[in-house]
C-alpha cells in the first residue's frame, strides 16, 4: 500500500480534538466547541480526493449498537474512509427550538471512533418549518424560510465542528420526491446561499457542496443534472458551493456502457465538468455521494458481477479523473431480504454480513490504489470507454436495458 494513501488512524478522532462542553436544555444536547476546534485534517474536503466512501442512508439511525459495529467495522476493514450521514432537520429539531443529537451522535462517534470520517447531508423540513401553503406531507417539502434553515445548518456544524468537515446542502433537489412541492432551482438556490454562507462562519471554514444531483429527465416533474447546474450558474450561485455533488446510479447498465451516452448521469459529468470549465470552474471537484447498483431479482437489478463491475468503474474513474472528488457507494448492507426489492439489495453485504463480490472489488481497490497528484491535469472530455482503461472491466455480454435509469427511492430520506 503506497504511504500516499491518506492514514486510517484506529483511534477515535474525536479523541484528538478539542474538547468540548456539553450542555444539556430539556431534551437537546448542544455541544459548544471551543475556540477554532475543527474537523481533523483527514477529514477535510482537501483531502477527500483519492478516498473511497460509503452512503448508507438514514437506516443507519436505526440499528442497534451491534449491527452498527459490524457494518461500519466491515467498511472500515475495507479501506473505506468516509461515511456520508443525514443530518435531518426534521428528525432533530420536530418542535422548535427542541433539538435532540443523540441518535446522531451514537453514529459519528461510532464513525470516528473507528478512524473514518463522517460527511453531512443537512436537509428535510420539520412541519413547523414549511410553508403551509404547500400543503406538506411530508419532511421532503422545502423550507418556508431559507434563513431558518441556514441557521439549523449552521448550528449543525457547530455541533460536528470537531468531527464533520464537509456538508452538503440537501439531498437530491432536481427530484420531486426530495424537494417538494416541486424542484425548483431559484427556491433551492436560496437555500444553498443561505445555508453556505452559514456553514462558512465557522472558522476554519468546512467544506461546502451542492446537493447530490440524482439521475433525472427534464420533464415538468424533475429536472436534468446538467440542467439543474446550469441553472446554478445563471443564478450566480457558484461562489456558494466547492465542489459539484452527483448521484450518477445507472443501473442495470454499467456506468461507462457507450450505448447509454446521451442519458448517463455518470457520462453527463463530463459534460458537466466541460460547463463548468467553460464558466471558469474548473478547478473544482465533482463528488460522487451516491451511486451503486442493486442485485437481486427485480427485472433492473443486476448480477453480483455486474454489480462489482459497476463498484470498480466507479471507484477508478474517481480515482484516475482529475476532477472528481470521491465515489460513495450505496449501501454498506442490505437493508432486508426481500430480493426483487431493489432498494434492500444495493448492499457490499448481504443482510446476513456475508460478503458479495463488490466487497472484495472495494477492499482489493483501496489496498492497490494510489491517490493521483493533485497537479495531475484534467482528464480528456471524455467518459471512459469500456475497451481502454485497465482498470475498467470489460462490458458484460448480456444485454442492457436501454431505458434511462430513474433515480430509485432510497435516496437519504
Amino acid at each position: 500500500m503506497s504511504t500516499a494513501r491518506p492514514a486510517r488512524s484506529r483511534r477515535s478522532l474525536l479523541a484528538r480534538a478539542a474538547v468540548v462542553v456539553a450542555l444539556t436544555v430539556g431534551a437537546a444536547t448542544v455541544l459548544v466547541p471551543t475556540a477554532h476546534t475543527a474537523a481533523p485534517a483527514a477529514c477535510q474536503g482537501s483531502a477527500a480526493k483519492g478516498r473511497v466512501g460509503v452512503s448508507p442512508g438514514a437506516g443507519i439511525l436505526g440499528l442497534n449498537d451491534s449491527d452498527l459495529t459490524r457494518e461500519l467495522t466491515a467498511a472500515r476493514d475495507a479501506g473505506v474512509g468516509l461515511v456520508r450521514v443525514d443530518v435531518d432537520w426534521s428528525v432533530i429539531e420536530p418542535q422548535r427550538g427542541t433539538r435532540t443529537w443523540t441518535a446522531l451522535d451514537r453514529v459519528v462517534n461510532k464513525i470516528t471512533s473507528l478512524g473514518m470520517c463522517p460527511t453531512g447531508v443537512v436537509a428535510y423540513t420539520p412541519r413547523w418549518a414549511q410553508n403551509s401553503a404547500d400543503n406538506p406531507t411530508d419532511s421532503h417539502f422545502r423550507p418556508a424560510d431559507p434563513a431558518t434553515f441556514a441557521a439549523f445548518a449552521r448550528d449543525a456544524a457547530i455541533h460536528y465542528q470537531n468531527s464533520i468537515g464537509v456538508w452538503e446542502i440537501w439531498n437530491e433537489p432536481n427530484l420531486n420526491i426530495f424537494y417538494k412541492p416541486a424542484p425548483d432551482t431559484a427556491g433551492y438556490g436560496r437555500l444553498l446561499a443561505a445555508a453556505s454562507a452559514a456553514i462558512r462562519t465557522l472558522s476554519p471554514a468546512p467544506t461546502v457542496i451542492s446537493g447530490g444531483l440524482a439521475p433525472a429527465v427534464d420533464n415538468g416533474h424533475d429536472i436534468a443534472p446538467l440542467t439543474f447546474l446550469k441553472a446554478l450558474y445563471t443564478l450566480n450561485l457558484k461562489s456558494s458551493f466547492d465542489a459539484v455533488a452527483v448521484h450518477p446510479y445507472t443501473f442495470p447498465a454499467l456506468p461507462n456502457d457507450p450505448s447509454t451516452r446521451s442519458y448517463s448521469t455518470f457520462q453527463r459529468m463530463w459534460d458537466m465538468h466541460d460547463f463548468m470549465t467553460a464558466n471558469g470552474d474548473g478547478g473544482k471537484l465533482l463528488w460522487m455521494t451516491e451511486s451503486g447498483a442493486p442485485t437481486g431479482t427485480n427485472p433492473v437489478a443486476v448480477s453480483e458481477d455486474v454489480q462489482a463491475q459497476t463498484v470498480q468503474i466507479l471507484l477508478a474513474s474517481a480515482r484516475d479523473t482529475a476532477w472528481v472528488g470521491p465515489a460513495f457507494i450505496y449501501n454498506i448492507r442490505d437493508t432486508g431480504t426481500n430480493t426483487n426489492d431493489i432498494e434492500q439489495n444495493f448492499g457490499l453485504l448481504r443482510n446476513n454480513f456475508t460478503p458479495k463480490k463488490s466487497y472484495q472489488t472495494v477492499k482489493d481497490f483501496t489496498a492497490a490504489s494510489t491517490p493521483p497528484s493533485t497537479s495531475t491535469p484534467p482528464s480528456t472530455s471524455t467518459p471512459p470507454s469500456t475497451s481502454t482503461p485497465p482498470s475498467t472491466p470489460t462490458q458484460p455480454t448480456t444485454p442492457v436495458a436501454s431505458t434511462p435509469t430513474t433515480a430509485p427511492k432510497f435516496g437519504s430520506s
